[in-house]
């Protein structure tokens, strides 16, 4: 079971700036955030934890404290910041300009080591320390105040193992000869996590659009406009304000009334409320777009011939180099992002592939193994 955890509360910028001096000496340190993310487009931290050497604390950003020392020292080239699935805990970094310059991701690095399956982190200190966590404060609303002594111990626990954890997996990846390539892998989510999405472009990631002729794209594309506009002004998840369904059945019906909205059940009746009148201006904009401006159509394409032979050797293509790189085929590339190739090559323009970002598969360390052999077998 777990054993008690030492830690610090910083109540000051002062206390919080003197860890960040310590931690420099150091050269390494392990944090981790928790936060809530239901109703919002942006995860809300709600606290903040890291250790350097013997020194763990846990700082609330509710409090009035500058957070910037802590960010300046992510983006120290001269640290390793070191964290377990980091995905969100990015997202955080990067809106607060605080995006690590040297990751180190434990579980990215457990899946290059291993058989490229993901691991939790309870899963991971369970499994290298024989260390059974609670996990009983797993959904706390970490947003209400007072938080809980037992609360507490749960988020410091989040750090403390992982700094015994650390030393010992990066020694592995030395030892196996794939730390670059798991610092190559973590580098590239670090940028993925910082990307805002083009909002011309959000369109082409709602599901149906193969419904759609090409005035009803139109339409689509500026209601994902307007949709994502509004989350990123409110902080608002998406489907809060109109699932994807509901857009897709908005073009594909060309609504241009209240009434013709209201008959669309995808819609929730407060969306219906609060958002008519954008929506119908949305439906009003894009049915005025001429023919030689309509987004590029993106056919359904999984049942096509030519489609199935090719995701079948480029499932070849992936074992075969996974194999010769001795690197797990999982994470190399999964089927969304052969997908993504496919779309690439075939249904996007030049004129939008100057706008958006290529595929996973043609980008970083997996373009340079696999992007010349994904082409060779293009239809």
């Amino acid at each position: 079971m777990t054993e008690s955890v030492n830690y610090t509360l910083i109540n000051a910028t002062g206390e919080l700036v003197a860890f960040c001096d310590q931690a420099k000496q150091h050269g390494w340190l392990v944090v981790d955030t928790e936060f809530v993310r239901t109703r919002t487009l942006y995860a809300e931290l709600g606290l903040l934890q890291a250790k350097a050497g013997d020194q763990l604390i846990l700082v609330d950003p509710l409090l009035d404290i500058d957070l910037s020392p802590l960010w300046a020292l992510l983006r120290d080239p001269n640290m390793v910041t070191v964290v377990h699935a980091a995905g969100e805990d990015l997202e955080i970094f990067h809106r607060a300009k605080g995006a690590p310059a040297d990751l180190f991701d434990t579980q990215i690095a457990h899946a290059f080591l291993t058989d490229g399956k993901q691991i939790g982190y309870a899963g991971l200190v369970e499994l290298m320390l024989n260390v059974e966590l609670d996990k009983s404060q797993s959904r706390t609303d970490w947003l209400q105040r007072p938080l809980t002594k037992h609360q507490l111990d749960y988020a410091a626990a989040d750090v403390e193992y992982l700094s015994e954890i650390y030393p010992r997996m990066r020694a592995q990846a030395v030892d196996s000869g794939k730390e670059a390539l798991i610092l190559a892998e973590c580098k590239e989510q670090v940028i993925k996590r910082g990307r805002e999405p083009n909002a011309q472009f959000a369109w082409r990631d709602v599901g149906g659009i193969s419904l759609l002729n090409g005035q009803q794209r139109a339409i689509l594309r500026e209601l994902t406009i307007w949709r994502l506009a509004l989350a990123r002004e409110h902080n608002i998840a998406l489907p809060f304000i109109a699932k994807d369904h509901a857009l897709i059945e908005i073009a594909r019906t060309e609504a241009r009334s209240r009434y013709g909205l209201s008959q669309i059940e995808e819609l929730h009746p407060i969306s219906l409320r609060r958002y008519s009148k954008d929506i119908l201006a949305c439906v009003e904009k894009g049915l005025a777009v001429p023919e030689s401006e309509y987004p590029e159509a993106i056919p359904r394409f999984d049942q096509d011939g030519a489609y199935k032979r090719y995701f079948r050797e480029a499932k070849a293509v992936l074992k075969e180099i996974a194999a010769a790189e001795a690197i797990p085929a999982s994470m190399l590339g999964s089927r969304k992002q052969i997908n993504d190739v496919y779309v690439w090559e075939n249904f996007t323009p030049d004129s939008t592939r100057s706008q958006i970002e290529p595929p996973d598969l043609y980008s970083g360390w997996r373009g340079a193994l696999l992007k010349e052999a994904l082409r060779s077998i293009l239809p």
